[in-house]
């Protein structure tokens, strides 16, 4: 089962708590209710008793001193309801004037007339000779009802543990809710801590999938990218120092066989006209050398840090190879290698691509194909195949090939294959990793297959377009 988020479970928690409190109110209220109404029964009880026990001594104190108006008046009618509560009856001539429910009580049980438990009275009317009042009394008379119990303070006592509960509980509740959110905290808080001193293998781990373990993830990516930054870096040193060594390996070497010449020039060493001319030769040779050494690296560094302008439009990819064939194959031609183009495609394919960096990237690989040209004649063919969406450059040569186990490092710059740094036997070793970065930014891919000392191929694979694409 999928773990809640943070928000949903501060959400049950507070549907939890407002539940409990609506239901702990409910019960309240209920027992507050009943408590009410209980005491307002009990009231109302009392005060009937009271009442009744009232009325019982007002019917007693004219029996005795007047028992015709007692019968005449609507004394007895008015307080009719309250029988059961003065626990007495009056008769007339044996007829019930008053506590009917009183009197069939006594009949009911016994003969009142011997009950030691009731009082009886006997009155005579003055009106009505033939008549008489007889009054019949539970004794003791009745006594005033004792107090009423409150039971509003029992009340008081059960809400005040009710709340105390409900707050132990939700306290309770949001310690456990807290504590979910302090613990990891404390977690990420150390992390940070070891990140800053440096400890860029310190890794946190956060299992449930919530807001926390965004943050947990967040910070371990960006733990990895510190890391992978950190492991650049130290590449990048790495690669400037090699870097700066390799040019200044590169750059003294031409530089002092230049000023060995022309020391030789100045001491009169070349004092003919041919070896003058052959001095002049080598040093032009090797101040060309360091011009290409130095455009590259200029273009190198363009390229490291997006400098490069790429100016895209979309080329017919056989024509541009055809204007690509036809000014290399003569130079090629006079060095004496056979250089060839074939399209295999059917139809008229498309690219997105910068004309000159394209070509630049096309002049390297020729380059370097004829600065390793070991055989004569040599051959360089180059042919254009399609698949898919996708049109694939190939430049094969006879060359001396390349071995296997470096064929992934021919793209890394200053990287040679003789692992000398004699120029005599190649380029300057970054012209192939300007190519791979060209290639990139034209969104394609370079390999390389080789069968040492028969062959090398070079094949880019680029993304066909449709002519109308802008």
């Amino acid at each position: 089962m999928k773990n809640l988020y943070l928000r949903k479970k501060a959400l049950i928690v507070f549907f939890i708590s407002s539940f409990c409190f609506i239901l702990l109110t409910v019960v309240a209220s209920r027992l507050y209710i009943n408590i009410v109404k209980d005491n307002y029964n009990n009231q109302q009880a009392s005060n009937d008793e009271r009442i009744g026990y009232e009325f019982s001594r007002i019917i007693l104190f004219y029996a005795e001193n007047d028992p015709d108006l007692l019968v005449s008046s609507d004394l007895l009618p008015l307080y009719a309801r309250f029988d059961k509560n003065t626990h007495m009856c009056i008769l007339l001539n044996d007829r019930v004037l008053y506590g009917e429910s009183f009197f069939k009580h006594i009949a009911d049980s016994q003969s009142y007339v011997n009950n030691p438990h009731l009082k009886i009275g006997v009155y005579e009317l003055k009106n009505r000779p033939d008549a008489y009042l007889e009054v019949i009394q539970l004794v003791p008379e009745i006594m005033p009802p004792s107090e009423d119990i409150n039971d509003f303070d029992r009340f008081d006592l059960y809400a005040t543990l009710f709340l105390i509960a409900y707050l132990i509980f939700l306290t309770s509740l949001f310690m456990i809710f807290l504590n979910r959110i302090l613990k990891p905290l404390e977690d990420v808080k150390k992390a940070a801590y070891e990140i800053k001193s440096g400890n860029l293998d310190y890794e946190i781990a956060y299992e449930p999938n919530d807001e926390i373990g965004e943050v947990f993830d967040a910070i371990e990516e960006m733990r990895n990218e510190l890391k992978t930054s950190d492991e650049l870096r130290r590449q990048y040193e790495n690669n400037r120092n090699e870097l700066f060594s390799n040019i200044t390996h590169d750059l003294k070497t031409p530089i002092t066989s230049i000023k060995g010449y022309v020391e030789g020039i100045m001491d009169g060493v070349a004092d003919t006209p041919d070896k003058i001319n052959k001095y002049a030769r080598t040093i032009y040779k090797h101040t060309t050398e360091m011009d290409t050494l130095i455009n590259d690296l200029f273009l190198m560094s363009k390229l490291d840090v997006d400098a490069l302008p790429f100016d895209f439009e979309i080329l017919n990819i056989n024509d541009f190879l055809t204007d690509c064939y036809e000014d290399y194959v003569f130079d090629l031609h006079s060095k004496g290698i056979e250089f060839s183009y074939e399209n295999a495609l059917n139809e008229p394919a498309f690219i997105k691509a910068d004309r000159q960096n394209l070509m630049r990237a096309l002049v390297n690989i020729i380059n370097n194909s004829t600065h390793y040209m070991d055989k004569s004649p040599g051959e360089l063919k180059m042919s254009l195949e399609g698949r898919s969406d996708t049109v694939i450059i190939r430049l094969r040569d006879n060359g001396k090939g390349i071995p296997q186990d470096q064929l992934e490092d021919i793209f890394t710059r200053f990287y040679r294959v003789d692992g000398s740094r004699n120029s005599n036997e190649g380029g300057s070793g970054i012209g192939l990793s300007i190519v791979k970065k060209i290639i990139t930014k034209h969104q394609g891919l370079i390999e390389a297959k080789s069968q040492l000392g028969e062959w090398t191929e070079m094949s880019i694979q680029l993304p066909m377009v449709n002519k109308e694409f802008k």
